[in-house]
């Protein structure tokens, strides 16, 4: 009797603990990130209209950062199925995302009055999230979509006009005209030294590789969530739990990440893999010293690792 009774106490105590971690789990992605920590030892930076970055959809009462290349074509196709109260909206293909809803999705976006009439005021219950990515899957990835594998958008948004103006910047021998005749395209070593060119000139860096940090102010607005892309698995299924209790008419579940998967020659590498690339790449340490230094606040504030460095 003793005995059953000391097993049924072990299996209550081992269901305890299983349960408990599961707990612990569900609550990682919101308490991993201690930003706080980390902006009180580093003076950063923030863009000067970072609130121009900043998206509040009053139906739902929500308020997040728009990240390039985090999500944002599929968190603009559940939005819109919102919206609409319609799931019938989650495979839009990426022009009526991007062009055919482009100025519906202005009027969401915070100007420097609305920032401030937001968050003079009680803002308790606004829930404000923020997805982010690794910052070198960030870079490799815009690399191969906008300039390797062509999209309409991708044309109609300017990308071959700044492929060749990368390539005229980084290469002085080039022109315009050479470019165009021999149809040269951008390699992923240029673009690279383009980014570490800006970042040392202090160059305005576009919103697809900006720091994260940065550009949405991490350290000056208190986020309730930090959503990653390599666990949007179990952070994808958070914030739908948040939409879905603001939103009584429609539940919805997040997009594939397949639907704008094309041919392409992009290999999918891990965080080493990518390391070592961009080092390959890059060859010149004190250049690849700028790339890391100018992430550091991303790589450190979202738990990525530096230690390949």
């Amino acid at each position: 009797m003793f005995r059953y009774c000391r097993r049924l106490v072990l299996f209550g105590y081992l269901i305890f603990v299983v349960l408990f971690i599961r707990y612990l789990t569900s609550k990682t992605s919101q308490r991993k990130f201690q930003p706080n920590k980390y902006c009180e030892n580093n003076k950063l930076r923030i863009d000067e209209k970072f609130y121009s970055n900043l998206v509040y959809i009053p139906s739902l009462n929500v308020l997040f950062c728009d990240v390039p290349k985090a999500a944002s074509t599929n968190l603009r196709r559940l939005l819109i199925g919102y919206f609409n109260q319609s799931e019938l909206y989650v495979n839009l293909d990426r022009k009526k995302i991007w062009i055919d809803y482009e100025k519906f999705f202005q009027e969401f976006y915070l100007t420097k009055k609305t920032f401030h009439q937001l968050f003079d005021k009680s803002n308790k219950n606004v829930f404000k999230f923020l997805i982010v990515r690794h910052p070198f899957q960030r870079i490799y990835s815009v690399y191969y979509d906008k300039f390797v594998n062509n999209h309409l958008d991708d044309t109609l948004f300017g990308w071959k006009q700044l492929e060749e103006d990368i390539l005229l910047e980084i290469n002085k021998n080039y022109t315009l005209i050479t470019i165009r005749r021999y149809d040269i395209r951008l390699d992923l070593r240029t673009f690279l030294l383009y980014i570490v060119d800006s970042i040392r000139k202090n160059r305005l860096i576009n919103s697809h590789w900006e720091q994260i940090v940065r550009r949405c102010a991490v350290c000056s607005i208190d986020y309730d969530f930090f959503g990653k892309i390599e666990n949007f698995h179990n952070d994808g299924k958070i914030l739908l739990k948040k939409f879905n209790e603001n939103s009584k008419q429609i539940q919805q579940e997040f997009p594939s990440k397949e639907l704008d998967k094309k041919q392409t020659k992009q290999i999918e590498l891990n965080n080493s893999q990518l390391f070592q690339l961009f080092k390959e790449n890059i060859s010149n340490d004190d250049d690849f010293k700028v790339l890391i230094d100018y992430y550091t606040p991303d790589f450190q504030i979202f738990n990525y690792s530096l230690s390949n460095f």
